[in-house]
């Protein structure tokens, strides 16, 4: 059985009309997963009415029935170059426009349709024998030539704009850029063939060329996403990242990770796709409480080398089409910004002179150990030391030498503490020191090593040298008594009141009696 050419040809057309539908069927499924799918789904239905409608004039063998395919292949083409050219402005990002762009396929599908009013479209039609093919020959209207300038600028204009954004945009979607440009030359090339009379048998071929340009542009959005992030943009960034980023499933297996977070976490053990991240490794627990809790940042500390960093930790719930399939997790290293705050911690809560806690981390570091005294039912003391004369110092040797002395004490005093113990500068040459966890009898004799260690202390200002001394009044936490700890403080005021009245370079415990004595 022998195929003619007429149904062969008709054959071709079917077969391209059928592959249009496909490609707008599978564009209308992916429609709310892909943005821009439904231009494709516009594109792909427009072409495919038209190849359909071709498919079956060139099969006709008479003018009428000729004539209604012909209208039937008006229902899609005035449409294509309008698709065209909002595709391109979507991608490009440019503003829609739609009230510019329609007005021209509007007009072209009413006069195409109405045209034995009115003749503007086609001034008249002859059906010529192109053997073994029918040809419909036409004398053009001003309508027709108008939406041929139209169809030919919208092709020429979307292809200016993708060669222009090629070089001006970043190569990372050159790629889809230039897949749009070329997918505009066949139907181009194909129309031209077919207005000036060379295509085989005067046949339009534009609607073939057609399909290969809508399935360039399907490619492109369905398949390479063009609309959203590019992946191959997004492939880059993932892999360039300096912050570690890893992609789990919703139990926290391992997915992905990038070069960053590999380079971060093979130092300990490493990972494997399909691990739980969250207990595979005791550094990575707390991840668990991250993924529980999203919305707050968590901070860990992680060894990389010799060094202990700090790290902020991010998680962010991969959703798609209203639902989570997984989570990535950012790992930012904050190590300058924790040293930073660190440092400007430590620096309000120190010294300068001294380098010794100063008055606002004494004070707070009494409360923490009230509280902690009230609840485990324990003892600690308080120590007031103030330099005897000390004004006389600075009068008569000057302030140099003054803060030379107070470093120095402080440095002396230091070392007689224990780990545990706080010492902090409270005033111009007064001292204050917390003894946790010290009975009063076990914090006189600290008191007494201090008042010794000051007395033996000689400090060198110039051509002479200065003896300092100083007295020290305690106070040792009673619950029966205080009810706060500025009570405290207030009674090793007291206490070393007392002692400056005996005599100075001595240590005084306060005490009931003799408080009420004085």
């Amino acid at each position: 059985m022998t195929v003619s050419i007429v149904e062969l040809a008709h054959l071709i057309y079917l077969a391209s009309a059928l592959m249009l539908l496909s490609m707008w069927a599978a564009a209308f499924r992916r429609r709310r997963r892909a943005s821009g799918a439904w231009l494709i789904c516009l594109l792909a239905l427009c072409a495919a009415i038209y190849c359909f409608g071709s498919s079956e004039e060139i099969r006709q063998t008479s003018l009428a029935g000729a004539q209604f395919w012909l209208h039937v292949e008006y229902l899609g083409l005035p449409w294509i170059p309008f698709v065209w050219v909002a595709l391109a402005r979507r991608q490009l990002q440019l503003p829609r426009r739609w009230g510019l762009l329609l007005p021209i396929p509007a007009i072209t599908f009413v006069a195409q349709w109405t045209n034995s009013w009115h003749h503007l479209f086609i001034r008249s039609v002859q059906f010529l024998p192109r053997p073994p093919f029918w040809i419909v020959a036409m004398q053009r209207g001003p309508v027709d030539y108008l939406f041929l300038l139209y169809m030919y600028g919208a092709f020429i204009y979307g292809v200016w704009m993708y060669v222009a954004s090629y070089r001006a945009r970043s190569h990372l979607v050159g790629k889809q850029s230039l897949i749009f440009a070329f997918s505009a030359v066949p139907p181009l090339a194909g129309y031209l063939v077919y207005f000036f009379g060379a295509s085989p048998w005067n046949l339009d071929i534009a609607p073939l060329l057609l399909t290969v340009s809508v399935a360039g542009a399907y490619y492109a959005i369905i398949r390479l996403e063009c609309f959203d992030l590019v992946p191959m943009a997004r492939s880059l960034v993932f892999t360039s990242m300096r912050d570690a980023a890893l992609v789990t499933d919703l139990s926290y297996r391992l997915v992905d990770l990038n070069p960053a977070a590999h380079r971060l976490l093979a130092p300990l053990g490493g990972f494997r796709p399909g691990q739980d991240i969250t207990a595979s490794n005791d550094d990575l627990v707390a991840l668990r409480h991250l993924f529980l809790d999203p919305i707050h940042p968590l901070e860990i500390e992680l060894p990389v080398g010799q060094q202990v960093r700090h790290f902020e930790l991010r998680a962010l719930p991969l959703r798609a089409a209203g639902q989570q399939y997984g989570w990535a997790v950012l790992l930012a290293d904050i190590t300058a910004r924790a040293r930073l705050l660190h440092d400007l911690r430590r620096d309000a809560q120190t010294d300068v002179l001294t380098g010794v806690a100063n008055r606002r981390a004494f004070i707070a570091a009494i409360e923490v150990e009230f509280e902690r005294s009230i609840r485990h039912h324990s003892t600690f003391c308080v120590l007031i030391v103030d330099l005897d004369h000390f004004k006389s110092i600075n009068d008569g040797s000057g302030h140099v030498a003054g803060d030379k002395v107070l470093a120095q004490v402080a440095s002396r005093i230091h070392s007689c503490l224990r780990r545990i113990d706080q010492l902090s500068r409270y005033g111009g040459d007064e001292f204050a020191i917390l003894l946790p966890e010290t009975e009063a009898e076990d914090a006189l004799e600290i008191a007494e090593r201090i008042r010794r260690i000051v007395a033996e202390t000689t400090v060198d200002v110039g051509e002479k040298s200065i003896t300092p001394s100083a007295s020290i009044g305690l106070a040792a936490y009673d619950p029966s008594r205080h009810a706060d700890w500025l009570q405290m403080l207030d009674e090793a005021d007291q206490a070393l009141y007392r002692v400056k009245a005996d005599g100075r370079n001595r240590v005084a415990l306060w005490s009931e009696a003799n408080s009420k004595n004085a």
